[in-house]
């Protein structure tokens, strides 16, 4: 997307899809020249209307290596659960692999789960490095009340694995022992003196729900999971997938080596 006309309405798609206070809406101007750099500005329409889009920026990776950095994707609600976001970021991966681009990578909120569904075991990201407080304290509807903490995913677009989630092809996740058992109202210690090949991060089955009903209870997820996180990450563990289990939510951390994970399907 490049006339000011379909920019125009993806600052519209912003506020619909966030409920963003104009502070925080990315303009016309500035998605242009993302676009005009090589990023990424797609956009899905039924008719004239735009129902959603994906946004991203060519950067470099902490190796040096060119990468796309993705800011957002977003769907209209009414057209949610109809495939458009996977297709969207197909047409992404297309276009940074168009441009001789493997990686693209994005930030997403640990205690989403229904994000983690769709980054891990969808497109088939993984996840080694745990960012606290990464944008502070976000100011749209969406966000508003918890410190924005984020786990940065990778999506190696070559990847055998990736190759296998385009496929279709979604191999059972591994279990293991939970490291912060909970029950939606009450939260255990964090245990960190588990060393087995996989472990599971307990998250919110619905952290939009729970925020609802309870913000302090929210703010108290966000705090386990972030000592649990940060612990495993930090000793080489990698969150490959979401378990979901009677109604539960689990982050699945794989302790192996990240090319190990990324070349089976």
């Amino acid at each position: 997307m490049r006339s000011p006309r379909e920019l125009r309405r993806c600052e519209a798609l912003q506020r619909e899809v966030w409920g963003m206070p104009e502070l925080e809406v990315v303009p016309d101007y500035v998605l242009l020249t993302a676009a005009e750099g090589g990023g990424a500005v797609l956009g899905a329409f039924a008719g004239e209307e735009l129902v959603g889009f994906v946004l991203s920026f060519v950067g470099l990776s902490r190796e040096g290596e060119l990468r796309h950095l993705s800011l957002m994707a977003g769907v209209k609600e009414e057209w949610r659960d109809k495939g458009l976001g996977y297709r969207l970021k197909l047409a992404q991966r297309e276009h940074a692999l168009q441009q001789g681009i493997g990686l693209i990578t994005w930030t997403f909120d640990p205690l989403e789960s229904r994000n983690a569904h769709f980054n891990l075991n969808k497109l088939g990201g993984i996840a080694r490095e745990y960012l606290p407080e990464y944008y502070g304290e976000l100011r749209d509807a969406r966000n508003r009340g918890l410190p924005a903490d984020r786990l940065l995913c990778e999506w190696h677009l070559n990847s055998p694995r990736v190759e296998a989630r385009i496929r279709g092809q979604r191999p059972g996740l591994p279990s293991g022992p939970v490291v912060n058992p909970g029950d939606g109202e009450r939260l255990s210690p964090v245990r960190k003196d588990l060393e087995e090949p996989v472990v599971l991060v307990e998250i919110p089955a619905d952290l939009q729900a729970l925020k609802a009903r309870s913000p302090k209870l929210a703010r108290e997820w966000r705090f386990s999971c972030r000592e649990a996180l940060s612990h495993y990450l930090g000793v080489g563990y990698v969150v490959t997938g979401l378990l979901r289990r009677e109604g539960r939510s689990f982050l699945v951390l794989e302790n192996r080596d990240p090319g190990e994970i990324l070349s089976e399907p």
